[in-house]
């Protein structure tokens, strides 16, 4: 089986598993009995099916949250350019909304041209 096991890939693994199992019966593994492994495939798959039905009910709400935290994203950003532009750039309250105070930001020091070196 490869590195990345996945629920599918474990359930289509097992189904190939019991068909050569329940077709040779003489097969034996030390602890584990054929209807101990159909058994452990089946409720696997019960629970691969739950979890698929609770994914889809919650489809709808991860929407409806993430359009919202967009809107909220949004809004946030407005507020804090709002809140730059009323109580200045270097202002404590812009600080506090989570942006850097100009005092605080890093000079750039002057741009620098490469020149080309000439092979002699």
């Amino acid at each position: 089986m490869c590195a990345n096991i996945t629920t599918d890939n474990v359930i289509d693994e097992s189904n190939k598993i019991l068909k050569i199992w329940a077709a040779n019966p003489d097969f034996k593994i030390k602890d584990v009995t054929l209807e101990q492994y159909q058994t452990q495939q089946g409720i696997i798959a019960r629970l691969q099916a739950e979890i698929r039905t609770k994914e889809d009910e919650l489809t709808p709400l991860r929407n409806k949250r993430d359009d919202l935290m967009k809107e909220l994203n949004a809004n946030t950003t407005r507020a804090r350019s709002g809140i730059k532009g009323f109580f200045g750039a270097d202002s404590s309250e812009y600080e506090l909304s989570g942006g850097t105070r100009a005092s605080e930001r890093k000079k750039t020091g002057p741009r620098t041209t490469k020149t080309a070196t000439t092979a002699k």
